[in-house]
């Protein structure tokens, strides 16, 4: 532990006594970096000096920068570094402000391990706050690079002045000096950006900013132009924004000189290296270049006088002359260009000076130009020459182009006017010849140049056209057409529909075809035939032609009628035949003749077509509007010219629009009152009450005809009462009385064995019933004619039983058939009756009387004066 002690205690009396020894820094210097700039403001600050004891490599320094007036460190480093030859240390320290803002205090020591010097004494770099009077502002008009971040400074005139309270100066770093915080400058600017120091009761100090960008210059390349000297261009590169004393400044080879005119006068033949440096107050950058000057060539043709021509029809010859000397002995390849198109042709000679162009269009107007280059290092084309204009001569025309118009009632042969660039030159008219097979002879027709393109030929016989165009140099071609009969007999004309404006379609290859195919259209609502254009076109490719596609000449809402004719080497054959619209629009006129007629209470509505010229498309169909009491009552659509309306009477107004895929047209009225037809109301009446009667007539007999089908259908047979037991009847007998009168008894029997007797019937009560009897002297086989109040009686008496029967029996009950029977029809004896004869009853029955044999079958006699058993009863007529 004492052994520690003693060590430390030895360490420190070594530090302390080196911390006594003298220092070895000596020699300090604080200075300013000095630029082109330097006085507008400067941010290096150089600090230099030696060390005396410079032996240990070990060795570093501190460095501290302070504020001289407030004695505030603002930036201290330990730097480890290396002296130059003369034994001199240097650092350099870059400023957040301007070094003229304000004083700097800078003061240094040396680190040996662990041995650590005095500071020495404070070396001062003097601001502009402690050397000038006045107010101004730092840095002053300098130039920065986008996106620097700069702090600014304002010297005051006195330390008693003051800022305003909007001042961008915030910051107080002495008694004169304020400063900004950090400002971007992030985009560059062709004009200043000036910064203002308010000063209160005294006039602002400000300062002017430049932001832009250091040289960004590139490709540099050097050419010899006269195989004597050289030249070098290049490419600006990147915008500076950097002008007047700031802008960039270039030398060549330590040769000051403009941007990119650079010249060097002196031609070495051997390979050269350019340096081009590029400088501004932000950078500057080098460009080099290697190469041989003499494979560096681009030659310019140059002449004492313009570039000569000799012009003819289709050729023209281009001269010139070179001033240069050395060009005469140098293999030359030049290139023309022609009207703004590079001539298809290069031209290669030694000393090239003249070069010829062909296949010219006559009577045309064109500019021409030359360049040439090294053909044997060839390099680049070189700059072009002056332009020159010529004009070459006129030629005969091209062959004009022929049509025929067939129509109906006549022909007409046109054609169309050749074009500046066909005619060749003025074209001054035309020749027609007309030739007839048959005795060979011709026509010779002339034209002028400003008439009608078109002349009739239907009153003529001639078989053979020949159109011919002709100018100063002479006639063109011919054209022949051979004339034919009316083709349009026998073919139908389908519709075609136009597509943006204009009409495509095809059609089938032709065996007819050996010039290929012509196809022609018109106006359909054109009032001559002249009036007609036409489009030639080759022959087709495998069985289908091409799509014909033409549009912008055609009007919109006008149909065109087109054909399509093979072309043969004889007349026209016709293919085909379409009509159109290429643009399709509302109708412009009305329906015509728009007519009603009444048929009893129906209306048949009737119209003519829209007339052809004011159709405007193709007609899809007519709307009708029918009107009554100011309201549309029915609206029908239909594609006829007809339409058939069921009416009442009154009133009505009629209107029909066409419309086409273009809208809908205007509307034709009619107005009619519709009225009742009373015939036709009674005949109408009568057809309906007789088609009733008719079938109410089938009805019935078919009923009849089923009529048990319908009886056991809806009134089936109810099965007879069995009765069984003792049962009592009450039973009319009749015996023939004076006068030819029945009398009739009524007898009760007792039991189905016993038979009344006369003796039982006095006690029987009748009730009106009486018989007449006929005379015996009638005839037998005359039918008995009945009264229904009368009952005929024969000789022999009839009983009638209505038996108590109890109504669950089931089985019928038997009665014996007994001879001379009564039969008694549903009918009883009215109580009246019965009442005046008091019990005997005598009524004539028939006209006749005989004895007949009766059957009763479940006869009953419903009680009188009884409805209930009357409606009960039920009667069974006898059969015989």
């Amino acid at each position: 532990m004492a052994v520690w002690l003693l060590f430390v205690l030895s360490s420190l009396i070594a530090q302390t006594k080196q911390d006594g020894d003298s220092l070895s820094i000596k020699d300090v210097k604080v200075y300013a970096e000095e630029t082109d700039l330097y006085d507008n403001g400067a941010w290096v600050l150089h600090v230099s000096w030696k060390d005396e004891n410079n032996d240990s490599k070990n060795a570093s320094y501190d460095v501290e920068v302070l504020l001289s007036e407030q004695m505030k460190p603002i930036h201290i480093q330990n730097v480890h570094l290396n002296p130059d030859k003369t034994g001199l240390y240097l650092w350099k320290w870059t400023s957040p402000i301007p070094l003229q803002c304000t004083s700097l205090s800078v003061r240094l020591r040396r680190r040996d391990q662990h041995h650590i010097s005095k500071w020495t004494t404070l070396y001062v770099h003097e601001g502009q706050d402690q050397i000038t009077r006045g107010s101004f502002v730092y840095p002053q008009d300098h130039v920065f690079m986008v996106g620097s971040r700069v702090r600014f400074c304002c010297i005051l005139e006195s330390s008693n002045a003051s800022l305003s309270n909007s001042s961008q100066f915030v910051l107080r770093i002495s008694n004169r000096t304020y400063i900004t915080a950090p400002i971007n400058f992030h985009e560059p600017s062709d004009s200043t950006s000036d910064v203002h120091c308010d000063i209160k009761g005294s006039p602002s100090a400000g300062s002017s900013v430049f932001v832009g960008y250091p040289p960004d210059d590139q490709n540099l390349t050097c050419v010899t132009r006269d195989l004597s000297s050289t030249e070098c261009h290049w490419s600006l590169g990147r915008k500076t924004y950097l002008h007047g004393p700031r802008k960039t400044n270039y030398s060549l080879n330590g040769r000051e000189c403009e941007f990119n005119q650079c010249d060097q006068q002196i031609l070495t033949k051997q390979v050269t290296k350019w340096t081009l440096i590029a400088k501004n107050p932000l950078g500057l950058k080098t460009l080099t270049d290697t190469a041989d000057p003499m494979r560096r060539s681009k030659f310019i043709v140059e002449s004492t006088e313009k570039i000569r021509n000799v012009a003819h029809a289709r050729n023209v010859t281009l001269l010139w002359s070179w001033d240069i000397t050395k060009y005469i002995t140098t293999p030359l390849l030049c290139q023309v260009m022609l009207s703004g198109n590079i001539y298809n042709e290069t031209f290669c000679d030694v000393g090239l000076a003249s070069v010829m162009l062909t296949h010219l269009q006559p009577f045309n107007n064109y500019t021409a130009k030359v360049r040439c280059g090294s053909s044997e290092y060839f390099y680049k084309w070189g700059d072009w020459s002056e332009i020159t204009a010529f004009s070459t001569k006129e030629d005969y025309p091209e062959a004009v182009d022929v049509w025929i118009r067939y129509s109906e009632h006549s022909t007409h042969i046109l054609w169309k006017p050749l074009t500046v660039k066909q005619s060749h030159g003025i074209i001054t008219g035309y020749e027609l010849t007309l030739e007839n097979n048959t005795d060979e002879k011709s026509l010779l027709i002339d034209i002028g140049a400003n008439e009608q393109l078109c002349y009739d030929i239907t009153s003529r016989n001639e078989k053979k056209i020949t159109v011919s165009g002709k100018n100063s140099a002479g006639l063109s071609p011919p054209s022949t057409m051979v004339i034919s009969r009316y083709l349009g007999n026998g073919i139908n004309v389908s519709r075609v529909y136009g597509s943006k404006g204009g009409f495509d379609f095809f059609w089938k290859k032709s065996p007819f075809s050996t010039c290929g195919y012509v196809v022609e259209w018109f106006p359909s609502n054109s009032k001559t035939n002249c009036d007609v254009k036409w489009e030639k076109i080759p022959g087709c490719v495998e069985d289908t032609c091409e799509k014909w596609n033409r549009s912008g000449d055609f009007e919109a809402g006008v149909r065109y009628v087109f054909s399509v004719y093979a072309c043969t080497k004889d007349a026209p054959v016709l293919l085909q035949r379409n009509e159109g619209y290429a643009v399709e629009q509302r109708p412009a006129g009305t329906v015509q003749n728009l007519r009603g007629k009444q048929i009893a209470r129906n209306l048949q509505l009737s119209w003519d077509e829209v007339p052809l010229a004011q159709q405007q498309g193709f007609i899809l169909g007519y709307k009708v509007e029918v009107i009554h009491s100011a309201s549309i009552t029915n609206t029908t659509v239909t594609k006829e010219h007809k339409v058939n309306l069921t009416l009442g009477s009154g009133s009505y107004t009629f209107k029909v629009f066409a419309f086409t895929s273009g809208g809908e047209g205007d509307a034709a009225s009619f107005t009619m009152d519709i009225e009742n037809d009373l015939d036709q109301m009674i005949a109408a009446t009568v057809i309906w009450c007789t088609a009733a009667t008719l079938v109410f007539v089938i009805i019935a007999a078919l009923c009849y005809r089923k009529r048990k089908w319908l009886k056991k259908r809806l009134y089936p047979d109810v099965p007879e009462p069995k009765l069984t037991g003792t049962w009592t009847t009450k039973s009319i007998y009749s015996t023939r009385g004076t006068g030819g009168f029945l009398k009739c008894e009524l007898q009760e029997v007792y039991g189905s064995e016993h038979y009344p007797t006369s003796e039982n019937l006095q006690d029987i009560d009748l009730h009106g019933c009486q018989a007449t009897l006929l005379s015996s002297n009638s005839n037998t086989n005359t039918s008995p004619v009945c009264d229904p109040h009368h009952i005929p009686l024969n000789t022999s008496a009839k009983l009638f039983e209505n038996p108590s029967y109890n109504l669950a029996v089931a089985e019928p009950i038997s009665i014996p058939e007994r001879s001379g029977l009564l039969e008694m029809q549903d009918c009883y004896l009215p109580v009246q009756e019965a009442q005046n004869i008091n019990g005997d009853c005598f009524h004539p029955a028939c006209d006749f009387l005989q004895p007949v044999k009766y059957i009763l079958e479940e006869s009953y006699l419903p009680p009188p004066n009884h409805n209930k058993a009357l409606k009960e009863s039920r009667v069974y007529r006898s059969q015989y």
